[in-house]
């Protein structure tokens, strides 16, 4: 087996960074510290390969967002988009100049008759009204495939045909033809910066290993008579109940009419759902399918919970930026929670944005429970530009060598190994320092 396919999660140390801001584009606004990932297993989360943390030096602060699919319920707003979506499919909705819609606006149209499957022309029938669980609430799972082709009655036909294909993340001329008009028309990239090699660096490529191996267990660092040590869970086996993906990153892609129109990259990992991206061609904006994807995710989320994936409970919506008005929509789906940089624990939303209005960066533990120790990491002469380590990162310089011994095993014994190892144990914690391995380059020490 080769390192590739081992399950071994391999990172490199990438140090503190100073950058343009990626949404504003303002020049030195983005202060970060990075861990690059070569391999992983599919445990973390991961925007891209990178672990990013920011420092409060960052104009914009950024939380991770999660949604609880177990307690989600539409509102109607949301029902209403994935009715327009269906009603198009059917052949009963025609689009006008007017319902151009961006990824993150929300559709205030009037609502029409919401049904799983709305009756042909010329069949009198009454629509079948749209499932609904015990309290009352919509199915949105039901909802979400009623347009799908294969899950039409055989005596049903609409005027368009929708396919749903979830597969292993991979290229297509066709996929990067449209991650290109997307990019232009909606992002307003130039073509020139949009390179195939770039493409499949951001949405194809990826340090996640698919698991079809079994669970693993050994122990790091090796056991003494003096010191034992517990074996360790490196990777999660996947369900294997059929029609469900594993683990791993995929690409969900909509093809309408023989047409890919969209595709979502996702990340299904043991207790979540990840979102990575979404792109779509524009000459389909009218459908909104930033929301209707959205929709889409967190009902793949509820149905893989049902197909054995018993931890899986959550979907991740990527970062949260309360100052950022293309995120705004993030926010409408409940019951959602935003990370505490500082703590790793999670906190409602609603406490959060309030909070969010007067600052642009908030330690929600602080703020919230009335704890207010500040952060004090500070600038010290290994930081890049004057950095200090991250809220939620210890300061390397503050690691010492009983705490590295937990979870290094022998090496030479350099001053440049000794600080790369203490920035790469601070940035993860003694968890998770324990479970990868650190690349360290030579030629570079």
């Amino acid at each position: 087996m080769s390192l590739a396919e081992s399950p071994i999660s391999l990172v490199v140390n990438c140090g503190f960074n100073v950058s343009d801001c990626g949404y504003c584009k303002q020049e030195d606004t983005s202060h970060t510290f990075g861990i690059w990932a070569h391999f992983l297993t599919c445990r973390p989360r991961k925007s891209n390969p990178t672990l990013d943390m920011k420092t409060p030096d960052s104009h914009r602060a950024r939380s991770s967002l999660r949604l609880d699919v177990t307690q989600f319920r539409t509102s109607k707003s949301q029902r209403k988009i994935v009715s327009k979506f269906n009603r198009y499919i059917e052949g009963t909705f025609q689009p006008t100049k007017n319902d151009g819609e961006l990824m993150n606006d929300h559709d205030d149209t009037p609502e029409h008759v919401a049904s799983t499957h709305l009756p042909a022309k010329g069949d009198q029938k009454p629509a079948r009204k749209l499932g609904t669980s015990g309290d009352g609430t919509h199915d949105l799972v039901e909802m979400i495939h009623a347009a799908e082709e294969e899950y039409l009655p055989e005596n049903e036909k609409w005027k368009h045909r929708l396919q749903i294909v979830l597969e292993p993340a991979s290229f297509t001329k066709e996929k990067y033809e449209l991650y290109c008009k997307y990019q232009i028309e909606i992002h307003h990239d130039t073509l020139t910066k949009l390179k195939e090699k770039s493409f499949r660096n951001f949405l194809v490529d990826s340090p996640l290993r698919v698991s079809d191996f079994p669970l693993l267990h050994f122990t790091f660092p090796p056991s003494t008579s003096s010191n034992p040590a517990k074996p360790t869970t490196f990777q999660p086996e996947a369900p294997s109940t059929p029609g469900t993906p594993g683990y791993g990153s995929f690409h969900q892609n909509y093809i309408l009419d023989g047409q890919l129109i969209a595709v979502a990259v996702l990340d299904v990992l043991p207790k979540c759902v990840s979102s990575v991206y979404f792109l779509y061609d524009p000459d389909y904006a009218f459908l909104g399918l930033g929301n209707y994807s959205a929709l889409r995710e967190i009902a793949l989320a509820q149905e893989l919970g049902t197909k054995g994936y018993d931890e899986l409970t959550w979907y991740c919506m990527g970062f949260y930026i309360h100052n950022c008005q293309k995120m705004k929509y993030k926010g409408q789906y409940k019951p959602s929670d935003l990370l505490d940089p500082e703590t790793y624990a999670w906190y409602p939303i609603e406490q959060c944005m309030p909070l969010l209005d007067n600052s642009k960066y908030v330690a929600f533990s602080r703020a919230i429970t009335g704890n207010q120790k500040m952060y004090k990491n500070k600038p010290n002469a290994n930081t890049v530009a004057g950095n200090a380590p991250p809220p939620g990162m210890l300061d390397p310089e503050q690691v010492t060598k009983e705490m590295l011994k937990e979870s290094t095993l022998p090496y030479r014994n350099s001053s440049s190994v000794r600080a790369e190892t203490r920035e790469y144990y601070a940035a993860l914690g003694a968890d998770l320092a324990k479970r990868m391995l650190l690349y360290i380059n030579e030629s570079d020490n």
